[in-house]
């Protein structure tokens, strides 16, 4: 009977795949120096290091603060212990009285994660905003000199449309101007044939 539940293997295979080819693209030293190019030029790149530092920064937080929780509940297992060698109801009591600390460690715990959380979203929020700036501004001028270039380009077309135009009639009245002096010799040779 298979079981509903099963370990996601496919999609594990999938990540794995994907974290070695990424892992393979950004190892190699070019691709590294063309992405440090592209996020500088996109004004991405000091947002990417401050966001990734305000990341660290926060996991060192939170390392911190599982240390100190980790630290006091040890601490007051010892207590424990100590107190169990005077036996069950000792224990027992010991373990009601250091309930309050360890619940309070495991809080502040807690807290530390969630403020060090919210100083990277909040980090990662104002990067956000200030590449969304950037991109607005970039856009911008993306859009002004595309402006510029498709105004330079229908006047140049304009100007050469003028010269064909030009070009043009001073072709028709030269094939004009020939197709009259053509008639007025054939006039004149028709003038002689008959005069003769």
């Amino acid at each position: 009977m298979k079981s509903d539940r099963h370990f996601p293997v496919k999609r594990l295979l999938l990540l794995g795949a994907l974290v070695g080819a990424g892992a393979y693209y950004f190892s190699r030293e070019q691709n590294r120096r063309a992405l440090d190019a592209k996020l500088a030029e996109l004004g991405l790149k000091d947002a990417a290091h401050d966001v990734g530092s305000s990341v660290t920064k926060g996991w060192e937080k939170t390392k911190e603060a599982a240390k100190d929780a980790g630290a006091v509940i040890a601490d007051k297992a010892g207590e424990v212990k100590d107190a169990a060698a005077g036996g069950a109801q000792a224990a027992a009591d010991k373990a009601k009285e250091v309930a309050g600390d360890v619940k309070d460690a495991v809080q502040g715990a807690a807290a530390k994660a969630g403020d060090a959380a919210k100083d990277v979203a909040g980090t990662a929020s104002d990067k956000a905003s200030d590449v969304k700036a950037a991109a607005q501004d970039k856009a911008g001028d993306l859009k002004a000199a595309a402006q510029d270039k498709a105004g330079d380009v229908k006047a140049a077309a304009q100007e050469k449309a003028a010269e064909v135009k030009a070009e043009t009639q001073a072709k028709v009245a030269d094939v004009k101007a020939d197709a009259q002096k053509t008639a007025n010799d054939v006039k004149g040779a028709a003038r002689d044939v008959k005069n003769s």
